[in-house]
């Protein structure tokens, strides 16, 4: 499978925004500017934060008890950085072309990781297959068991997964535009990798790469919070829901992913209301949880703790 301009699951990254397959406009801002949403500037701005963490420690020196709350703070814009990634290979920032490339860039550099090398493993693979046989980080890969060790099992072989997915013959590819994009994008972020331990020396693996590592991590982790024990075949039920008003702020309505996965191209700002008036209806109470934190200490961390099983299809109604 090779990608198209018209999949589904990935907004024109360098041109006009398509309508989604339920009719509903993507794009219904009449102002003009450098933004399709104005909302958007708090993506930037987030991501301004986060180069700002990242960079800042290596040339001033942090008191030791500022250490620990630095690299705290580091790894959640980090992670935030990762979910304007996602919101932006669905749906492009800016107006511009060239400016999208830009901000590709700058967002490789904030997540340490190239900015189109997700489309592959999310856009064109979980997006189709949505947990079931053939997605690549399917939730079979946390085993069973308690659920700390299970959470931690998945990061471990989703990750490898992912790695030996993109390496097969018949794994969806970019198209040569892309790609030379991600090309660039690599080589940006390994010249700034190079330029900061030129500069500060390994004291970078600490406040740069560990954030980095972390926020992936805690990425690919909160994919298992969304799908462990749903449905993939329900309508409603694929995907479990976080509802939470702060963490939802702070990561752009990432908790919103049944609609996300619904209407993969629908802007972020836009999910609660969808996800009140199309989801919300239909799918099971249990699905809808108002704290991501509480879910994750209840199934995954607590003593003894094992993921609960979420309603099927048969629960719809």
């Amino acid at each position: 499978m090779v990608w198209r301009r018209d999949t589904p699951a990935l907004a024109p990254r360098h041109g006009p925004l398509p309508s989604d397959p339920a009719g509903l406009t993507v794009n219904t801002v009449a102002t003009q500017g450098l933004l399709y949403e104005q909302v958007d500037r708090r993506s930037l701005l987030f991501v301004a934060i986060t180069l700002v963490l990242l960079i800042l420690p290596l040339w001033l020196s942090l008191p030791g008890w500022l250490v620990a709350p630095w690299l705290l703070a580091s790894t959640l814009f980090c992670f935030s950085a990762c979910i304007i990634n996602h919101n932006h290979v669905h749906t492009p920032v800016f107006r511009s072309t060239h400016l999208n490339r830009l901000f590709a860039i700058v967002l490789s550099l904030a997540r340490g990781h190239t900015s189109s090398g997700v489309i592959v493993a999310h856009n064109l693979n979980h997006h189709h297959y949505n947990g079931a046989e053939g997605d690549w980080i399917a939730t079979r890969f946390a085993g069973h068991g308690r659920g700390a060790g299970r959470l931690l099992r998945y990061i471990v072989f989703a990750t490898l997964s992912m790695a030996r997915g993109r390496s097969r013959p018949d794994a969806p590819c970019l198209p040569p535009g892309e790609m030379r994009q991600l090309l660039l994008q690599r080589v940006c972020l390994v010249l700034f990798i190079l330029i900061l331990l030129a500069v500060s020396g390994l004291i970078v693996l600490l406040f740069v790469v560990l954030p980095w590592l972390l926020a992936v991590a805690m990425l690919v982790g909160v994919n298992l919070l969304q799908h462990d024990g749903c449905d993939p075949r329900s309508q409603y039920n694929h995907s479990r829901n976080f509802l939470g008003r702060l963490g939802n702020w702070f990561f752009f309505n990432n908790g919103y992913h049944t609609i996300h996965h619904m209407q993969p191209c629908l802007h972020w700002s836009r999910l609660p209301a969808q996800h009140r008036q199309q989801v919300a209806p239909h799918a099971d109470a249990s699905l809808q949880c108002p704290s991501i934190l509480h879910f994750l200490a209840v199934n995954y961390l607590w003593p003894g703790a094992v993921a609960a099983d979420a309603p099927t299809s048969a629960g719809e109604g």
